[in-house]
């Protein structure tokens, strides 16, 4: 049941503030988070199928995980005899094979969905995208390196480091990069625009 006030309309029930008929009542920044959250989840489950078809691992992830070891190599041989045969990577006999879940493609289409999802101008979001998805392959390029660096001198510590340590930081590390885009561009342009 709605009360009704005398100068403005309906009171929402548990609301003081009267709404115009025809209004819902919800704010613009609610309206736009509301949008947010679904356009974000929205694009993750898109992006997450992408990322499964046979198209993504042939173009995708099998090239990428073949990029990582790769370009792993050279800093891996600052540490000793290192190598790579496609995704396999070797550092003094200790091997690891570079899966999807290391080609940084997960964490890049979280980002890229939350840069895309976020209401700011295309150009911002353009800079979000040309800025953090090359940071976030240096986020896990420089995960595989060290990762591979533990299992050769600390294999004890290897699992521990990569499940606990290192997953946890390439999401917080992606989520910071995402924050400060939208600190910096998205939100410094939108109050330049006001």
């Amino acid at each position: 049941m709605r009360k009704h006030s005398k100068a403005r309309g309906t009171v929402r029930p548990g609301s003081a503030r009267p709404v115009e008929d025809g209004q819902t009542g919800r704010s613009p920044a609610r309206r736009a988070s509301v949008r947010f959250g679904i356009l974000f989840l929205l694009l993750v489950s898109l992006f997450t199928y992408l990322a499964s078809t046979q198209i993504a691992w042939k173009y995708v992830h099998d090239p990428l995980c073949e990029w990582v070891a790769w370009t792993a190599v050279p800093f891996l041989a600052l540490w000793g005899e290192a190598s790579s045969a496609g995704s396999l990577l070797n550092l003094d006999g200790f091997s690891v094979s570079i899966v999807d879940a290391c080609d940084g493609v997960l964490p890049s289409y979280i980002y890229l969905s939350a840069v895309i999802a976020f209401p700011s101008r295309w150009r911002d979001k353009l800079w979000g995208i040309l800025l953090g998805l090359p940071a976030i392959f240096l986020i896990n390029l420089i995960r595989v390196v060290t990762l591979v660096i533990v299992g050769a001198r600390w294999p004890d510590l290897f699992e521990g480091v990569h499940i606990y340590v290192w997953q946890a930081l390439v999401i917080a590390l992606s989520m910071a990069l995402w924050i400060l885009w939208a600190e910096r561009f998205a939100r410094t342009a939108s109050r330049v625009r006001a």
